[in-house]
């Protein structure tokens, strides 16, 4: 029976919704008490079809393929038979769904610990409508006894896979376009007083060249680890003040997006060549920049370069970024294509160059001393 009240979103009454999640609830269970009542809770506030996630049977999914190993987990693809539901068909009194969806299953390591990764799992959904890869719900591998996040899929891959295969086509103004995508996208996270955390080329998907969205946010580290002299990432992207064990502010973030920035415009990722060690730790903690293969238009470069200022005060905001490179987008970018450069090989890696987010220990006071970076006073010494 309608109830004849305003909708909340397209074709989706709250109040009507609301009732029919709750008289399916007691027809699903995850096996555990937490997760069920925290997918309910979401269904029951939902506005939209957009808004809600479901608990998914494991043998819903068809075609399941591996398709990469990060630092805490490991991705694979799949075709979702029963698909998203958009809204309650009246005629067949059931839910109108996507079949056929193809969907990115993604195992968290560690993921025993259920209030942490559940509430990674809500800082994320903060942020649907926003540009941020879309979650569908949860799963669970019987197999490896693992709890799974289901994801849109992203079918040109990762950002760095897609300046692998297609670095050649893009403009000067396809690259911008690619930034400010990816800019806009951690300024909402940062507008909402959030931080990544994680932010590199691997944490970035494209659905096209240019259609670029943010994933793994709040997925960073194991949920279950909790060490406070331990941090987590990728080197070459992490800021100094993040491996010298301060605290993360969103400006460690702007030091991200500066070393993204470098791989659009140049196809190369920051310190491919070399180790990623204690010396590289070192190094970008004392000012070390890696190095520009290409020339690049000199606007776009100081622009990059300030988001490496050693101090984060001085590096722009999330917002100013926009609105500089929306400056640049058309105007003041004499180069027109890619016809001078040497691509990035990626079998030109250093063995020892790690681009996935692992447990890394911060620097010592000890270290500092040693390699000079503190002064008598105890203050960080200008480079």
């Amino acid at each position: 029976m309608k109830c004849f009240q305003f909708n909340t979103g397209e074709n989706w009454c709250h109040l009507c919704n609301t009732k029919k999640f709750q008289n399916e609830f007691d027809k699903w269970t995850s096996g555990n008490r937490e997760i069920d009542e925290f997918i309910q809770q979401i269904q029951l506030n939902a506005n939209k079809c957009q808004e809600i996630i479901e608990w998914i049977p494991f043998d819903r999914f068809a075609n399941v393929i591996y398709l990469a190993k990060g630092g805490f987990g490991t991705v694979y693809k799949a075709r979702w038979l029963d698909g998203p539901i958009r809204y309650w068909d009246y005629k067949v009194e059931n839910w109108n769904r996507v079949k056929g969806q193809n969907v990115c299953l993604k195992s968290l390591d560690n993921s025993t610990n259920k209030i942490e990764f559940l509430q990674e799992i809500k800082n994320q959904l903060k942020f649907r409508g926003k540009k941020i890869i879309t979650i569908y719900g949860l799963t669970k591998n019987p197999t490896k006894n693992e709890y799974m996040i289901v994801m849109d899929h992203a079918r040109c891959g990762s950002l760095r896979n897609q300046l692998n295969r297609n670095f050649s086509e893009l403009t000067w103004n396809t690259k911008i376009e690619i930034l400010l995508t990816i800019v806009n996208e951690l300024k909402n996270i940062h507008k909402m007083g959030l931080m990544h955390k994680d932010f590199h080329s691997g944490n970035i998907v494209n659905k096209t060249l240019t259609d670029c969205y943010i994933t793994d946010f709040g997925l960073c580290k194991p949920v279950s680890e909790n060490n406070p002299e331990k941090i987590y990432g990728v080197i070459p992207y992490m800021a100094p003040e993040i491996l010298s064990g301060e605290k993360y502010t969103q400006a460690s973030d702007i030091y991200s997006f500066g070393m993204v920035m470098l791989e659009v415009l140049t196809s190369y990722p920051p310190y491919y060549n070399i180790p990623h060690n204690k010396n590289l730790v070192m190094n970008i903690f004392k000012g070390v920049k890696p190095e520009i293969k290409c020339e690049i238009p000199q606007s776009l470069k100081e622009i990059m370069e300030n988001c490496w200022n050693l101090e984060p005060l001085n590096r722009p905001t999330a917002k100013k970024l926009k609105s500089q490179l929306k400056d640049r987008y058309g105007n003041g970018v004499k180069f027109e294509s890619n016809e001078n450069f040497i691509q990035y090989d990626p079998n030109e890696i250093h063995p020892e160059a790690i681009y996935t987010s692992r447990l890394i220990s911060k620097l010592t006071r000890l270290e500092c001393d040693e390699y000079g970076i503190f002064s008598e006073e105890g203050e960080e010494k200008e480079t």
